[in-house]
């Protein structure tokens, strides 16, 4: 009896010591895996814009999920892997979410991008204007297929967005070298949407041309003095009561040439406040006075080039063209900003690295669950908080 007491013992132990090292070695070996299906992240993507993803689907790291614990346990007739079932969503690198949080943490790190060696003189050639046409590859731009709901603001990754832009895109002024760039003014397509170098060029251009104007009106009204020699021109040109209509005629004009000059200065590299004061203010009455009456307000309007003559200022300060450019980027959606930095990343991406290049088949993370002798594991790993 003792001896059969013993025995049992014996076996309750080697049972019970069975289960806790089968217990030890696939949790220990679990994460292992999941670590491993992270640790294939795309080093081009992390290099180039500070983003990890890993290729994949659920198919395929279901595949390597069985060929590792068939590698591990195949020969262990005690272990037995009946089911292993993963999950991907939530993680995907397209999720606007988990692009946004990236980005942020690339700042919050004081990341850089790895730059390319410089264009040769012959690659520069014929690369001034460039757009994209085919159907194949704007509709599978991630502006053009995410159907998700509405971004939630998420701290300081929300503000460190808009450095994001200006460390890894280009615009039409900076002359930094980023390597190759199917887009010159890709800060202009986030703005404008429009897949042409020169129609998005065009369409900020307006934008700003439009804020300027509005801007500078603001203080020729402000200013007595400007506002008094507009309304004593007038009551020359129209005598009357439509003098009041013709100064404002004339203050219209005279903000939106102006405005024009604020441009010229602002693609030349040098700086035009958001709001002026009389040191900063270049142009005279008189340039106003010398434009035809009729529509000529219209024809400036249809003006999409920047002057190559300009005049300067008594006083040149403020803000310089990507701070304007940043006044654009912070009243556009949230959401449709994301996607169209997306957007640019694929299409590079495509074009310097991988032509079938989709954010859409990159992931951020896995999780799974395998069932080894009846019980179930899970195991969950991504590069969040990494």
């Amino acid at each position: 009896m003792f001896l059969s007491g013993m025995l049992i013992l014996a076996g309750a132990v080697i049972n019970a010591s069975h289960k806790v090292a089968v217990d030890s070695a696939v949790k220990s070996l679990g994460n292992v895996w999941a670590g491993s299906i992270t640790a294939e992240y795309d080093t081009e993507l992390r290099d180039r814009y500070g983003l990890y993803g890993f290729f994949a689907n659920e198919i395929l790291v279901k595949d390597k999920l069985s060929l590792y614990s068939g590698y591990s346990f195949g020969d262990k007739k005690y272990i037995d892997v009946s089911s292993i079932r993963c999950e991907l969503d939530g993680y995907e690198l397209s999720d606007p979410e988990n692009f946004r949080r990236q980005a942020g943490d690339c700042m919050k790190k004081l990341w850089r991008p790895l730059r390319e060696t410089p264009y040769e003189e012959d690659e520069m050639e014929g690369a001034s204007h460039r757009y994209i046409s085919a159907d194949w590859i704007l509709d599978a731009l991630p502006s053009h297929s995410y159907k998700g709901g509405s971004i939630g603001a998420d701290g300081l990754n929300s503000i460190l967005e808009i450095p994001y832009i200006f460390l890894v895109f280009k615009d039409h002024v900076d002359d930094r070298d980023l390597g190759k760039t199917f887009f010159n003014n890709e800060v202009e397509y986030i703005i404008s949407g429009k897949p042409d170098d020169e129609k998005a060029r065009r369409a900020v251009y307006r934008r700003l041309l439009l804020e300027r104007n509005g801007l500078n009106l603001v203080y020729l009204y402000s200013c007595s003095e400007k506002r008094d020699l507009a309304l004593e021109a007038a009551e020359l040109i129209t005598p009357g009561p439509e003098a009041v209509l013709t100064q404002a005629l004339i203050l219209e004009t005279w903000a939106l040439l102006e405005a024009r000059n604020d441009l010229a200065l602002l693609y030349d590299g040098e700086r035009v406040p958001l709001i002026k004061g009389d040191a900063n203010w270049a142009l005279s009455i008189e340039n106003a006075l010398a434009v035809e009456e009729g529509n000529a307000e219209d024809q400036e309007l249809d003006t999409d080039q920047p002057e190559k003559n300009y005049v300067r200022p008594q006083c040149v300060e403020g803000q310089d063209y990507k701070d304007h450019l940043t006044t654009l980027l912070i009243a556009m959606p949230e959401r449709t900003r994301l996607l169209r930095m997306m957007d640019l990343i694929q299409i590079n991406m495509k074009y310097t690295y991988c032509g079938s290049f989709l954010f859409s088949d990159y992931y951020t993370g896995v999780e799974y669950i395998m069932t080894v002798n009846g019980v179930d594991y899970g195991f969950k790993n991504s590069y969040q908080g990494k």
